[in-house]
């Protein structure tokens, strides 16, 4: 197996003539076990290395990438993982089925549209900046990408606006089964992927077909629902973003930001914001502007039983510091770190 450039994740393939691309496997190490995605029929030596190392789980991303999967589980005693929709279609028994937005192994399930099966998946991880897809999306020519033939896809403009939330991710790396890999520009190459398709308008997106998720890691009551709007239609200086606030919910603790000034826009309902001078009733149609200085913190949250929906737009810096008042702390946007604003340490602190 070769090593990859993401951290943990190694790769095998075999050259397929007929299509003139390679069909790759690939082998995960996680703190839960190892995880096998894909995996394609192993030489000798391959697989003596995947039950030296170990195998927990083999995760088959749709119904036609069973592949070796059966051969490489009786091996190594791994159980098989695949998507609710798609585990029927398999010719061998599942030990797990998911869901997207579930874990599988540290790894993000990610939900596809379109495609040849209902159940199409894919896994993302957020801090290695890296996502695997099955076939999905093609890895050719080497350094691009291209969706699976259109005659190969149940809906190819629906297909096409799912593959979206790819870009969503701002990902470095993409990992596809089928092809040679994206290092390093993934997200530029499913834009270029996303932009070449004449069939789908994929710089546009409707309220209503926006996914509002919530992290149940929030503690009550940050736990509004969230959805990224911008990434989505290929915003790169503006970000986007809808929040929809159930009753009781709070949008994100009082904050500002040093560099991104933000604009909300109340689409629906009866949000109350609170600032540094006192607390607010908003209604539909209300824009406010939040500028980079304390003057500028914000809170938004919800006490009426209508749901209110309000749009989010900030300039995009990577130089941006976000502060939070009430706690006194603040976060370095470009490394995420997150500290107390006080005590203040000496210039020398720690160094001698």
């Amino acid at each position: 197996m070769r090593q990859t450039v993401v951290p943990g994740v190694w790769s095998w393939s075999r050259w397929q003539a007929d299509r003139g691309l390679d069909f790759n496997g690939f082998f995960i190490e996680t703190d839960e076990g190892n995880l096998v995605v894909d995996p394609i029929e192993p030489d000798e030596s391959t697989l003596a290395e995947l039950r030296a190392r170990g195998v927990a789980s083999i995760l088959i991303t749709n119904r036609d990438h069973e592949r070796s999967s059966a051969a490489v589980a009786a091996a190594t005693g791994a159980r098989t993982i695949a998507s609710a929709l798609d585990a029927p279609l398999l010719a061998q028994p599942v030990s797990q089925t998911v869901e997207p937005d579930e874990l599988v192994h540290g790894w993000t399930v990610v939900g596809l549209d379109g495609f040849k099966t209902a159940g199409e998946i894919a896994l993302y991880r957020r801090d290695l900046r890296a996502a695997i897809v099955g076939d999905a999306i093609w890895g050719t020519p080497a350094g691009a990408l291209t969706l699976m033939p259109d005659a190969k896809l149940s809906d190819p403009k629906r297909a096409a606006l799912s593959a979206r939330t790819l870009r969503a991710l701002w990902i470095d790396h993409l990992l596809v089964g089928d092809g040679a890999c994206v290092f390093g520009n993934a997200h530029a190459a499913i834009g270029a992927m996303l932009d070449a398709r004449p069939d789908a308008l994929v710089n546009r997106v409707n309220l209503d077909e926006l996914s509002y998720r919530r992290d149940p890691a929030d503690p009550s009551p940050f736990g509004a629902g969230w959805a990224e709007a911008g990434r989505l239609i290929g915003a790169e200086k503006l970000g986007y973003a809808v929040g929809r606030l159930s009753r009781g919910d709070v949008f994100c603790p009082l904050h500002w930001h040093t560099r991104e000034e933000e604009l909300f826009v109340v689409i629906s309902g009866t949000p109350v914001l609170r600032t540094p001078r006192g607390t607010h009733d908003l209604r539909a149609g209300d824009l406010i502007a939040f500028r980079t200085e304390p003057g500028g913190a914000h809170r938004l949250e919800n006490h009426a039983d209508e749901d209110a929906v309000v749009l989010l737009v900030a300039n995009l810096d990577s130089g941006d510091v976000c502060y939070y008042p009430d706690s006194r702390k603040f976060v370095v946007e470009a490394t995420g770190t997150l500290v107390r604003e006080v005590p203040q340490l000496d210039y020398y602190d720690g160094e001698a």
